[in-house]
């Protein structure tokens, strides 16, 4: 179970805030994240380091991605319950993930390496 002073300290950061609550609204790979962000890589791997290191997010393989996630043990934890209904991200965030969503960026790499191999 996650505590109280983890999830603090591990939100205790902007950058970490906003990258949590866009994982809180599905699971996304690093390029993905980018874009949505504005991040540099660096910047964005090391704040998903930290969210990892403080047992908030999850990574795990999905062919040549790495895909960051919220478990559903620290979705109902009660401070991350209280931090997501009176936080929200903004419009335009939104509209990010939502484009992101529909240009499927991760699934239209992995069709054009599945293409390329056959070619």
């Amino acid at each position: 179970m996650i505590d109280t002073i983890n999830v603090l300290n591990g939100l205790a950061n902007e950058h970490r805030l906003r990258l949590f609550l866009v994982l809180l609204e599905r699971d996304f790979c690093v390029c993905e994240l980018q874009e949505i962000l504005d991040m540099e890589q660096s910047r964005l791997s090391h704040q998903l380091r930290l969210l990892k290191f403080y047992g908030l997010v999850e990574a795990k393989q999905e062919g040549r991605w790495i895909v960051y996630s919220v478990s559903e043990e620290v979705r109902k934890n009660p401070v991350i319950e209280a931090i997501r209904s009176s936080t929200e991200l903004s419009p335009s965030m939104k509209g990010k993930i939502t484009q992101v969503r529909i240009r499927g960026i991760r699934e239209n790499q992995e069709a054009n390496s599945r293409r390329e191999k056959h070619e």
